[in-house]
């Protein structure tokens, strides 16, 4: 009984040196210190609080969500008002005579779904052959934050437009980035459109994960459909190597395989490039996600850690900020957060 119980303390204390280990080595990783949850789309994920976002963008419905903060309300005031004067001044031009007189002022319709919020829907042509799509463009504005939508609309449904953007605006709230929200919507910079959806979600993020040095994750997430089933990641495979092949030096697979991401059947696999002092890792992750829910849309990861050498990037800043364990690692810890958003749908 005295033997079992010393090794009941051995195990307990081997568990504990190991959990131990797990924490110090994530907290000694560069790529992975002071990680907060942060909010996409409709999924979750923990975010190196020390990352910067490169490029970024959204749409919702088919219109592109542009977000621009601290706008003072007189700004907002300005750059609607003198939007409208420029909409109702233009005239449409004829594509076939563009010197004849149109008399059609671009602006068709405009609306103001909500308080601070206006909506316009316009065309620069007119065709007497054909009936012409109309361009939508629309501000938002809230807590000195300004969402400006940008889209198209077909002529046949536009008297349906007023609907159609009534209903899209009433559902925006703006909100803190770092802020991860409780309700069903969709997650975009400053906002999120409330409510479940059957509509068009798109969203991609770049993140430097060490401002400075090439350390970029990329997160991609669409909605799925039947297709995506057929077009796995090893599919893609060949135009991968085709791109390795063009980086000097040379490269072998780390691991590649199947695995779960959000819930959701995936593939990945990852590359190590080495060419003299450089290493360099290209880790790739794909999950066709499930057509029946937005809470597992169709889902591409990408982490990019080093660069090629060259006159403007010295090897010691070209060559990867980690180590192959350390890359590992980063992957592994950033795959392994992304989840569903509780109560997102």
């Amino acid at each position: 009984m005295a033997r079992f119980v010393r090794t009941l303390f051995l195990l307990a204390g081997l568990c504990a040196c190991s959990l131990a280990f797990s924490v110090e080595s994530t907290m000694n990783n560069p790529l992975l210190s002071k990680v907060r949850p942060w909010c996409i789309g409709r999924l979750v994920f923990d975010r190196p609080a020390s990352s910067e976002i490169s490029n970024e963008s959204y749409k919702y419905r088919g219109e592109k969500l542009v977000t621009t903060h601290n706008v003072p309300v007189e700004t907002y005031d300005a750059k609607v008002a003198a939007r409208e004067t420029e909409l109702r001044t233009k005239q449409r031009v004829n594509p076939v005579n563009l010197k004849e007189k149109t008399g059609h002022a671009w602006l068709e319709k405009a609306y103001s779904p909500v308080p601070h919020s206006r909506v316009f829907v316009f065309n620069d042509a007119v065709a007497k052959a054909a009936t012409l799509p109309f361009d939508t463009e629309g501000y938002l504005f809230a807590n000195r934050t300004l969402v400006h939508t940008t889209g198209m609309i077909g002529a046949d449904v536009l008297d349906r437009a007023e609907n159609i953007y009534n209903d899209t605006y009433r559902r925006i709230k703006v909100r803190d980035n770092w802020t991860v929200p409780t309700e069903p919507g969709f997650c975009f910079d400053g906002g999120i459109v409330t409510g479940p959806s059957t509509y068009t979600e798109e969203v991609s993020q770049s993140f430097a994960l060490m401002p400075g040095r090439p350390a970029l994750l990329v997160i991609k997430l669409r909605d799925a459909a039947d297709g995506d089933q057929s077009q796995p990641l090893t599919s893609s495979l060949p135009a991968l190597r085709a791109k390795l092949d063009r980086m000097p030096g040379s490269y072998r697979i780390l691991r590649q395989g199947k695995r779960t991401v959000a819930g959701m059947d995936a593939e990945e696999v990852l590359f190590a490039l080495k060419d003299g002092d450089v290493t360099v890792y290209r880790f790739y992750l794909l999950a066709p996600g499930n057509p029946a829910t937005v809470a597992q849309p169709h889902t591409s990861v990408e982490l990019l850690l080093g660069a090629p050498a060259r006159d403007d990037l010295p090897p010691d800043q070209a060559t990867s900020p980690v180590d192959e364990a350390g890359a590992l690692q980063t992957w592994d810890t950033l795959v392994n957060s992304l989840r569903a958003r509780p109560g997102s749908v």
